[in-house]
């Protein structure tokens, strides 16, 4: 129906230039109406999503059971999306960020979230999670709860919060994150207006970027996609982000660039760029490390857990286009993963914080 209505659209706008001959004042008033009607489309989208889900959270009461249980829920906290296209919490992600220039170019922005979830098909990001939590479940045994919870898909970490506490004593936040972000920030603010003078306990484990066991995980993983045998021809561009905190994630990467380099890997064959939608930096840094002789490339973030669905159809399409222009080899690593390590790691701060006062 959406491509019926473009194609006719498109049509009968034609038709309309085509056979009517307009004056100037006409275009400007249709051209003026056009733009007055896309900023009325979006104020009205705006308030119905937003009001929606205010409606839906005020809905959620949960009443308090008079025997909470000792034992903490344990909340493995991301920024998650939905595993397929939907409209209405897309729009809600979009509308809840700060930037101002996100909400005017709101249904733009979701209509790229659009085109990427057409092609890549669905998000992986919920279902992986689900694995962790479940991993962790079996490691942890009875002793704890887990859960699982984000920040732009279903279940809410706002009304997990809410639910978890009137169920449970404890509750342990824990950030599967590198470093602070918009989204926890906000996050915290909500836990220490709303929770910092009740009879919850909330503790949060530590971010990750001083994890030596994700460390490991990370250059495993690159190495084993370089291959031994490939390793003098390889070159490494590591993936970080203008919106996490910029000392934590250098310190982090300078560690990955620090143990590649011990696995026979040059240091002039590693760059690390910030990726924030520019694709020449990618570009130029494939191009660099082209003229330094290498014959294969690993695209590797290390800010994430797992890429979202734009950015991995992003790099799909640039990685495509880039290695036939370049008759070069392009490998892209879509963030950590899950492996032994993490989930050692995740394991290990979650009963160090449960022992904390």
């Amino acid at each position: 129906m959406e491509r019926l209505f473009i194609i006719a659209f498109t049509l009968i706008t034609i038709n309309i230039f085509k056979y009517t001959k307009f004056k100037f004042n006409y275009i400007s008033l249709i051209f003026c109406g056009l733009i007055l009607g896309y900023i009325l489309g979006n104020i009205l989208l705006y308030y119905s999503v937003i009001r929606s889900y205010e409606g839906c959270n005020n809905q959620n009461r949960f009443e308090r059971n008079k025997e909470r249980l000792s034992k903490p829920a344990v909340i493995i906290y991301s920024p998650g999306e939905p595993p397929i296209f939907d409209f209405s919490i897309i729009f809600r992600n979009v509308y809840s960020k700060k930037s101002i220039i996100k909400k005017i170019n709101a249904p733009i922005e979701v209509f790229k979230f659009k085109i990427a979830y057409e092609n890549m098909g669905s998000s992986k990001y919920v279902d992986l999670c689900n694995r962790i939590e479940d991993n962790l479940r079996l490691r942890l045994g009875e002793g704890y709860d887990l859960h699982s919870a984000y920040s732009n898909t279903i279940p809410f970490i706002n009304e997990e919060l809410n639910r978890l506490s009137h169920d449970y004593e404890k509750i342990i936040l824990v950030p599967l994150m590198l470093s602070e972000t918009e989204d926890y920030r906000t996050l915290k603010d909500i836990i220490d207006k709303n929770y910092a003078n009740s009879d919850i306990e909330i503790k949060i484990t530590p971010f990750l970027w001083k994890s030596k066991k994700l460390l490991t995980q990370i250059t495993e993983k690159v190495i084993r996609k370089a291959g031994n045998e490939k390793m003098d021809s390889t070159g490494v561009i590591l993936l970080m982000s203008n919106t996490e905190n910029p000392y934590k994630q250098s310190v982090f990467s300078n560690e990955v660039i620090r143990r590649i380099e011990k696995l026979r890997l040059e240091k002039d064959r590693i760059i690390r760029i910030r990726f924030d939608d520019e694709k020449s930096h990618i570009i130029r840094s494939i191009k660099k490390l082209k003229g330094r002789g290498v014959e294969n490339i690993i695209i590797s973030s290390v800010l994430n857990f797992h890429d979202n669905i734009i950015d991995q159809y992003k790099m799909n399409k640039l990685i495509e286009k880039t290695a036939k222009k370049e008759s070069i080899n392009i490998y892209y690593i879509n963030g950590w993963g899950i492996g032994e390590n993490l989930l050692n790691e995740l394991e290990y701060k979650i009963r160090i914080t449960n022992l904390k006062d």
